[in-house]
């Protein structure tokens, strides 16, 4: 186990200039077999292009400088970096102190100065804590670009391409193209395939003249037969050989044709030509750095790129091909055969990705960094596009989206906080589906619930998925609540899903102390920074606080076997909370389920979802302010339990009273005493108009000539019932006090309404009456807007 290293600074021409020593916590833990510190091989070191000092990210390390009046600090392109390097607060002690790299994965660049003038450089490499990051970066790399460079065939077909690579003009943008080419030339297919080329060679045979004397063997043809009679240099034939009789001589040597395997073929001529034009690429390429200093880690792998290059073309089979006269892309070999058709493939997209700028990915490998989770975080964005192309037909292209013309090349517009957004269509049973997948779209806060936005504060997934109906407008979906939005966070350093979700099973059989204690060592974790929890908090402020979110999702380089997990709110798989493992080469069958089973779950009209999201529009259709202190006062009396005793009582605006007409003392004692309301039917005036508030009426008030209503409500026995048909004779034998002047009534079955024994209505103040109430025409209303019009009595102000 390493516990310390050394650093040697140098100067600009090469001299040293002092040592730092790095140590490693003293309570350091092996675990995962991660080393605090590690020191690779130079050569090794130098062939990765990485530093051969190796530290851990999220760990802080002591230093000391040999030599007390120098002082240690980060190079300039980490200028912006605080808390980085930190010095001794004793005077004497400035030349020591901790080094926190934290996240800053990738190269970390030092410099030793004195009175602030730089006198040395060096570098450690900061590596992070997934076992098979780098794999991960550069098979990410290789991903991104292979989709990119897909993305520009589809934008210019490779005819039309001028396949001339030019590594650009601009500095800033070197970094960027060098990344995509690397990508295509630096991974293990390719090199495989030189290696492949290498050991088995494209060869044929070739016929080589030879002058082979006349005592050897051969093979008689028309042409040797002339050499054998025309042939200069002659000898005399022996008078016992049979040929005496016909020639008298014969020539000494013939020229004759040999079959002669050779390897000068010209799809060998032309791999050795495509590596050239790489090498010729990156020295070009090299020309154009121009801050030596800053570009240091980009100078270093351009070197290892360029020594391996230089390697392949040592090869004996390339020493061997000749220059090449035309480019044979029409051959089988070059196009079939393995090892060949790797190189062809790499120099058909060399020249695209040599053009192709990616502004955003400076975060990802700009002045020596290797920021993995950034990079992640846009791969997972193109493996999502990619499903989304499979489970949506897309309106347009992605590379319309996506990639955009330059001065110089080509731009990939995919940059970290720049909202980019495709458009599609799905065609379901039951519902055709609109859809946007939007990268990094804002939320922003908003006091308007109708709106698309956050209640709370702006927020910013990484991935955002919105479905709603065709025919809606998206700000029409919004209003109505019909549209869905998924969410989904990339978060490459989580390892497990324990991590983040936990099982039920996990705490039910917790006892209180146990599961109090497990929420202290939570607490605890928050303050020292290592919160395992905070990535699902997180998901949960996305489900709550984004209007209209029904879903939100981490996604993680997890294990191919049990990294994914799902929680539902409910029985339905939306609204719902998860994780999904996602890492290169694994991972998207799951994801592709999963967007299939939400556009099946919303396409669903028949959904609890769908009925919870439509009874949302409805009750939040009209702003209507709370009840004020007097009239909470007004309807004190309202039960909390519906009149089974056991289930809640409906909400009051969804509660209905049916308002009726009592035309005679006699009519009010008929109707207290056999427990029955007739109204009339049909279209004659005053009939009672059958809509579903009537029909699903809970309770009965009733209003006389005077204008005031009868003392109490009624209780309808049966709401889920409804009215009944009666005919007028059977309302005769009811003992109905006048003369019936219809054939047929609506009646209801009601008995007094117990809890409001003690209400009376108000009923010239209540609001919303139809302009005909004052004839004794029949209307239905809420129990809020009855029990607000409550009779005016004396009401105690609290002190």
């Amino acid at each position: 186990m390493v516990k310390t290293a050394n650093v040697n600074f140098l100067a600009a021409d090469g001299s040293e200039v002092c040592t730092l020593a790095l140590y490693a916590p003293a309570n350091w833990q092996v675990s995962a077999g991660l080393e605090a510190i590690e020191v690779v091989p130079p050569a090794q070191a130098l062939d990765a292009g990485e530093a051969a000092v190796q530290l851990l990210e999220g760990v802080r390390y002591e230093y000391e400088l040999s030599a007390p009046r120098y002082q240690l600090a980060l190079g300039q392109q980490y200028s912006n970096s605080q808390d980085v390097v930190l010095p001794s607060s004793l005077k004497d002690r400035t030349h020591a102190g901790m080094l926190n790299p934290g996240l800053l994965t990738g190269q970390l660049p030092l410099v030793v100065q004195a009175d602030g003038v730089v006198l040395g450089r060096a570098s450690v490499e900061v590596r992070s804590r997934k076992l098979g990051y780098k794999a991960d970066y550069q098979q990410m790399l290789q991903d991104i670009t292979a989709r990119c460079v897909d993305l520009l065939q589809d934008m210019r077909s490779p005819s039309a391409f001028n396949a001339e690579p030019d590594p650009g003009n601009d500095p800033a943008t070197i970094g960027q193209r060098f990344a995509f080419v690397r990508a295509l030339l630096q991974n293990r297919a390719f090199e495989n395939a030189l290696h492949r080329i290498s050991t088995h060679p494209h060869q044929i045979w070739q016929h080589e003249a030879e002058d082979r004397p006349l005592s050897r063997g051969f093979k008689p043809s028309g042409k040797l037969l002339r050499q054998l009679a025309q042939g200069g240099r002659r000898v005399n034939v022996p008078l016992a050989h049979p040929l005496h009789s016909t020639l008298k001589t014969l020539p000494e040597h013939i020229h004759v044709n040999r079959g002669v395997l050779t390897e000068d073929t010209p799809e060998n001529r032309f791999v050795k030509f495509a590596l050239r034009s790489f090498h010729q690429f990156l020295d070009a390429m090299r020309g154009q750095v121009k801050d030596v200093v800053k570009d240091a880690r980009l100078l270093q792998e351009i070197n290892a790129l360029c020594t391996r290059l230089d390697e392949a073309l040592a090869s004996d089979v390339m020493r061997r091909a000749s220059e090449p006269t035309f480019l044979p892309l029409g051959s089988p070999t070059l196009q079939r055969r393995e090892g060949y058709r790797e190189v062809l493939q790499a120099w058909l997209h060399f020249a695209m990705a040599a053009k192709l700028v990616w502004h955003g990915g400076d975060k990802v490998y700009g002045a020596g960094q290797r920021d993995v989770a950034t990079l992640y975080e846009y791969w997972v964005f193109f493996q999502l596009l990619d499903i989304v192309g499979v489970v949506f037909e897309l309106a347009q292209p992605p590379h319309e989206t996506l990639i955009e013309p330059t001065v110089d090349g080509f731009g990939l517009k995919l940059k970290a906080g720049q909202h980019v957004a495709l458009k599609g269509t799905s065609v379901q049973k039951g519902r055709v589906l609109e859809v946007r997948f939007s990268y990094n779209r804002s939320f922003r806060a908003t006091r308007h619930a109708r709106v698309a936005g956050s209640w709370s504060q702006d927020l910013r997934p990484d991935y955002t998925l919105s479905l709603w109906p065709l025919g809606f407008t998206e700000e029409q979906a919004e209003l109505q609540e019909l549209m869905v939005h998924v969410h989904f966070d990339a978060k490459y350093r989580i390892e497990q899903v324990a991590q983040l979700l936990a099982n039920h099973a996990d705490t039910e059989g917790l006892t209180d102390e146990a599961r109090a204690t497990a929420l202290d060592d939570d607490k605890q974790g928050e303050k020292r920074g290592t919160y395992k929890r905070a990535d699902l908090l997180k998901m949960h402020a996305y489900r709550d606080a984004i209007r209209r979110t029904q879903g939100a999702y981490v996604v993680y380089p997890g294990p191919t076997t049990g990294g994914d997990k799902r929680m539902q709110g409910f029985h339905e798989v939306l609204p719902g909370l998860g994780a999904f493992a996602l890492r290169p080469g694994s991972g998207t069958d799951a994801l592709t389920a999963f967007l299939r089973e939400v556009v099946a779950h919303v396409s669903d009209r028949s959904s609890a979802r769908e009925q919870q999201s439509f009874h949302t529009f409805k009750t939040y259709e009209q702003l209507r302010p709370g009840a004020v202190e007097e009239q909470r006062v007004m309807y004190e009396v309202v039960p909390e339990m519906a009149v089974d005793g056991k289930a809640r009582h409906t909400p009051l605006r969804e509660t209905f009273v049916v308002v009726g007409w009592v035309k005679t003392a006699a009519h009010l004692d008929w109707i207290e005493k056999s427990g029955k309301y007739n109204f009339r039917m049909g279209s004659t005036p005053g009939a009672l108009s059958l809509s579903a508030q009537v029909a699903g009426a809970c309770y009965l008030l009733l209003h006389g000539n005077d204008g005031e209503a009868v003392p109490g409500l009624f209780r309808i026995k049966d709401p889920a019932a409804g009215p009944q048909v009666y005919s007028a004779d059977e309302l005769k034998k009811l003992g109905y006090p006048t003369e019936p002047s219809q054939l047929s009534y609506l009646v209801y079955d009601i008995e007094p309404a117990v809890d409001f024994a003690e209400y009376t209505c108000h009923y010239p103040s209540l609001q919303g009456k139809p302009a005909n109430a004052a004839l004794g025409y029949p209307f239905a209303t809420s129990l809020t807007d009855i029990l607000i019009a409550r009779k005016p009595r004396t009401i105690q102000k609290r002190p």
